[in-house]
């Protein structure tokens, strides 16, 4: 512990070296051409806009009652295990009397975070975004999966993965080996006409036969339980195939230990320190707030993919928990590349209550017949792209105005810019140019690909430092980071 302290007193003198040269050298030319894309987008009036709270019309909810942390964490896990204990419990037996039941416990999950509040900041934080993203699911759950007659993805998976086992299982059966091999191709189309009926029920909205969408057995509800984490491919993966949970310690320690550096780092810091701070300071800060934000994710992944491991006794495949593996996101050299590298937890809820509907509805009403193919095809492939977008905006939205009654404007903003960005994106790699662009790539020698990438990658640095004030601007203002300092376990041994 000495010998920890003393690094730290070390390597706080270091820091204060550091910063006391960037504020001799924050009026650099350089500095203000990067810290340029920035500054610019929050001199704008649209920025202004929507990040200025009104003083003329009342605001909804404007104060929450603090209570207890107990009562805050057990109202919520309270009605999170009974609506999904409700699932495979066997009463009551009427699936409209559990939707009946089920509805004021969705409710209760909405309304807590919004009217309450409790003296350990982090736990409001937590259990805000698990309150959303769990409405979310509830809803599709109860509601709109048995209305629409579309199970989930992994509930159609899973129903796949066990076809094939069937099969299979049948196939060592039989005798002969001629007929293990007959049995065997008609197995594998069996599993691909499975997986067809899969695609076209996702896609289409055919109702398939699913069972009584209330009552799941073990096996589906370990899926769907693990569901918003992950994205399942409806193969079991071998043995030997990804990941242990002694495998992701020593990276969830690594991401650990950098998300709580960061915390100490900042916790040096006010909010309004940090916004009247010298350009190249407040950048620096700038980058810790945005180094925060992805590495809680990522410190969220693999603990999350931890617990999954050593509560099922499987490992985590990264290609479905895919972050385990993906490339930080910093890396990305376009903003498809960056959304797909970016993390999968909740992505495939908002593509199952965003993406697919919208798209059925574009292939149901927006045919050729009325739009033209060109644009019929545009209409199916732009606007499920902003209805993925616009879901993931509201539930970030509910996140900020829960936790500190901060306009939600800016954060619809940032994912409609993002969304817009995505299908420019799109657009530019199919056209001849993004063509031609790729041709190079693919021919060009090693070190022309690391040029072309590293253009793209600061192409894209450029792109966030214009788009990301949207979305850090209620974190930055609030000082999230001063809220949740107490978690931090340098902060707790050394500035207490």
């Amino acid at each position: 512990m000495v010998a920890i302290e003393a690094a730290l007193t070390q390597l706080q003198h270091t820091g204060g070296q550091f910063l006391a040269f960037l504020r001799t050298h924050s009026d650099l030319p350089i500095v203000h051409v990067l810290a340029s894309p920035w500054r610019w987008t929050t001199n704008t009036t649209f920025f202004t806009a929507v990040t200025t709270k009104s003083t003329t019309s009342p605001q909804l909810l404007s104060h929450n009652k603090v209570i207890t942390d107990t009562l805050f964490v057990g109202s919520i896990m309270t009605a999170l295990i009974v609506l999904y204990g409700m699932f495979v419990w066997s009463h009551p037996k009427s699936g409209r009397v559990k939707q009946i039941l089920a509805a004021p416990l969705i409710v209760v999950l909405f309304l807590v975070p919004l009217l309450y509040t409790c003296p350990i900041v982090f736990f409001h934080f937590a259990l805000t975004v698990a309150s959303i993203a769990t409405v979310t699911r509830m809803v599709d759950l109860y509601y709109v999966q048995p209305w629409t007659g579309v199970p989930s993805r992994y509930f159609l998976a899973a129903r796949s993965a066990q076809a094939a086992k069937d099969e299979t299982a049948r196939s060592k059966k039989s005798g002969a080996s001629s007929a293990s091999s007959s049995t065997s191709i008609k197995a594998t189309a069996r599993t691909a006409a499975t997986t067809t009926t899969t695609t076209t029920a996702m896609t289409t909205g055919s109702i398939v036969e699913t069972g009584d969408p209330f009552h799941w057995d073990k096996d589906r509800f370990q899926g769907e339980l693990w569901s918003p984490m992950r994205k399942q491919t409806g193969k079991k993966s071998p043995p030997t195939i990804g990941y242990t949970w002694k495998d992701l310690l020593p990276s969830f320690l690594v991401y650990f230990i950098i998300f709580d550096s960061v915390i100490y780092f900042m916790s040096f810091y006010t909010a309004s320190e940090m916004l009247s701070s010298p350009t190249l300071e407040y950048g620096l800060m700038v980058f810790a707030v945005c180094s925060f934000v992805i590495f809680y994710i990522r410190t969220t992944v693999f603990l999350t993919a931890i617990v999954y491991s050593a509560s099922t006794g499987s490992r985590a495949d990264p290609r479905e928990w895919t972050m385990l593996d993906s490339k930080l996101p910093v890396f990305a050299y376009s903003p498809t590349d960056f959304w797909i590298n970016w993390q999968t937890l909740f992505r495939y809820i908002w593509v199952d209550l965003g993406f697919n509907p919208v798209q059925r509805w574009c292939r149901r009403h927006l045919g050729p017949e009325r739009l033209g193919r060109q644009g019929s095809q545009l209409a199916r492939e732009i606007l499920p792209v902003y209805a993925v977008f616009l879901l993931s905006g509201i539930m970030h939205a509910y996140i900020v105005y829960a936790l500190w009654k901060e306009p939600i404007w800016s954060q619809l903003a940032y994912f409609m810019i993002q969304a817009t960005g995505v299908v420019i994106s799109k657009a530019i790699e199919r056209s001849s140019v993004g063509r031609a662009i790729q041709r190079a790539y693919n021919g060009g020698s090693p070190m022309k690909r690391r040029m072309m990438r590293g253009g793209g990658i600061l192409v894209m640095v450029m792109y966030h430092l214009m788009t990301a004030p949207f979305f850090i601007h209620p974190y930055q203002k609030q000082g999230m980071w001063l809220d949740i300092q107490q978690m931090s376990a340098l902060v707790r041994a050394f500035r207490n």
